[in-house]
């Protein structure tokens, strides 16, 4: 397995996957995603921007899994920046075997790089399997998250 920066051809490749993310929340019923202009839009606009990482593991050439890193600048921890990982997914059938746990590594390594102070993530509640996979990584579970959807 190979992780490298995600390209805008992996477009249909990482909508599958969120698409398993979404599937593994029963209460979410929709349609799979197919690739709108908004999404292109929006991927080329993170791949054009250097605190944003669309991370993709490769496995004879076919996206098996992805995370995004985000370098984010901040006055709080002495100036230093911190990171959050977000939409970080292996699809089904190449999950336990360690693809997860290596992609993770990397982004927490691209984190160390940019000089962060800490990298966070927010995962569903009801995805307690995923809360134990971050938790053997290293990572605890310190704070209540709260969002407004639009």
């Amino acid at each position: 397995m190979t992780i490298r920066k995600a390209v805008p051809a992996d477009l249909p490749a990482l909508l599958a996957l969120y698409d398993h993310l979404r599937g593994g929340l029963a209460w979410v019923k929709r349609p799979p995603m197919t690739a709108l202009e908004s999404h292109k839009k929006a991927l080329a606009q993170m791949l054009g921007d250097k605190s944003i990482h669309v991370l993709v593991a490769v496995e004879a050439g076919k996206v098996v899994g992805t995370c995004t890193l985000y370098v984010l600048p901040r006055v709080y921890w002495s100036g230093r920046p911190w990171a959050i990982l977000d939409s970080i997914v292996v699809a089904e059938d190449r999950q336990g075997a360690g693809r997860g746990t290596q992609l993770i590594k990397h982004a927490i390594a691209v984190a160390r790089k940019a000089g962060c102070s800490q990298v966070n993530l927010t995962s569903n509640t009801r995805r307690t399997r995923a809360h134990r996979f971050y938790e053997s990584l290293g990572f605890e579970p310190t704070y209540v998250g709260f969002k407004m959807a639009f």
